[in-house]
């Protein structure tokens, strides 16, 4: 009887422990992908309004908002997942790193690739911090519940 109380407890301890452990990384992909869904919409919504606004191509905002979208969805799916599913949060790092990457080249390619305006050259770059920060939050989280 002693010992399945112990059990227990123990079980209770390491539920909990887990449940603050992975507390950063489901809150980062959820941060994530509220973001990204905002974007998407916009994205999608408003993609003829930006394209004046911002510089970038219509049919870019089209795809951005498009992938977005799914982006967005999985990362939910993955952070209220009863257990925090790694592979979809390893591919978050990822992808954010990536997106980052291009927001930095189509800063260096200037008007060569887009002819962004002054507003368009803060929201690519705005964005690529941002996918910084939301990388290295669930880079963090991942490390804490490994």
């Amino acid at each position: 009887m002693v010992d399945e109380q112990a059990g227990l407890q123990a079980g209770r301890l390491s539920a909990v422990e887990s449940a603050s452990n992975d507390a950063l990384l489901r809150f980062s992909l959820k941060l994530d992908g509220t973001v990204s869904g905002l974007v998407a919409a916009l994205s999608l919504l408003g993609a003829r309004t930006l394209d004046s606004l911002l510089g970038l191509p219509v049919w870019l905002h089209w795809a951005q908002g498009g992938f977005l979208a799914a982006y967005a969805a999985g990362l939910w799916y993955a952070a209220t997942h009863p257990a925090v599913m790694r592979p979809i949060a390893v591919a978050a790092v990822v992808l954010n790193a990536v997106w980052a990457v291009g927001c930095a080249a189509i800063l260096a390619a200037g008007a060569s690739w887009f002819p962004l305006t002054p507003l368009g050259g803060g929201y690519v770059g705005f964005i690529g911090i941002a996918v910084v920060v939301f990388g290295a939050m669930q880079y963090a989280g991942l490390r804490r519940v490994e």
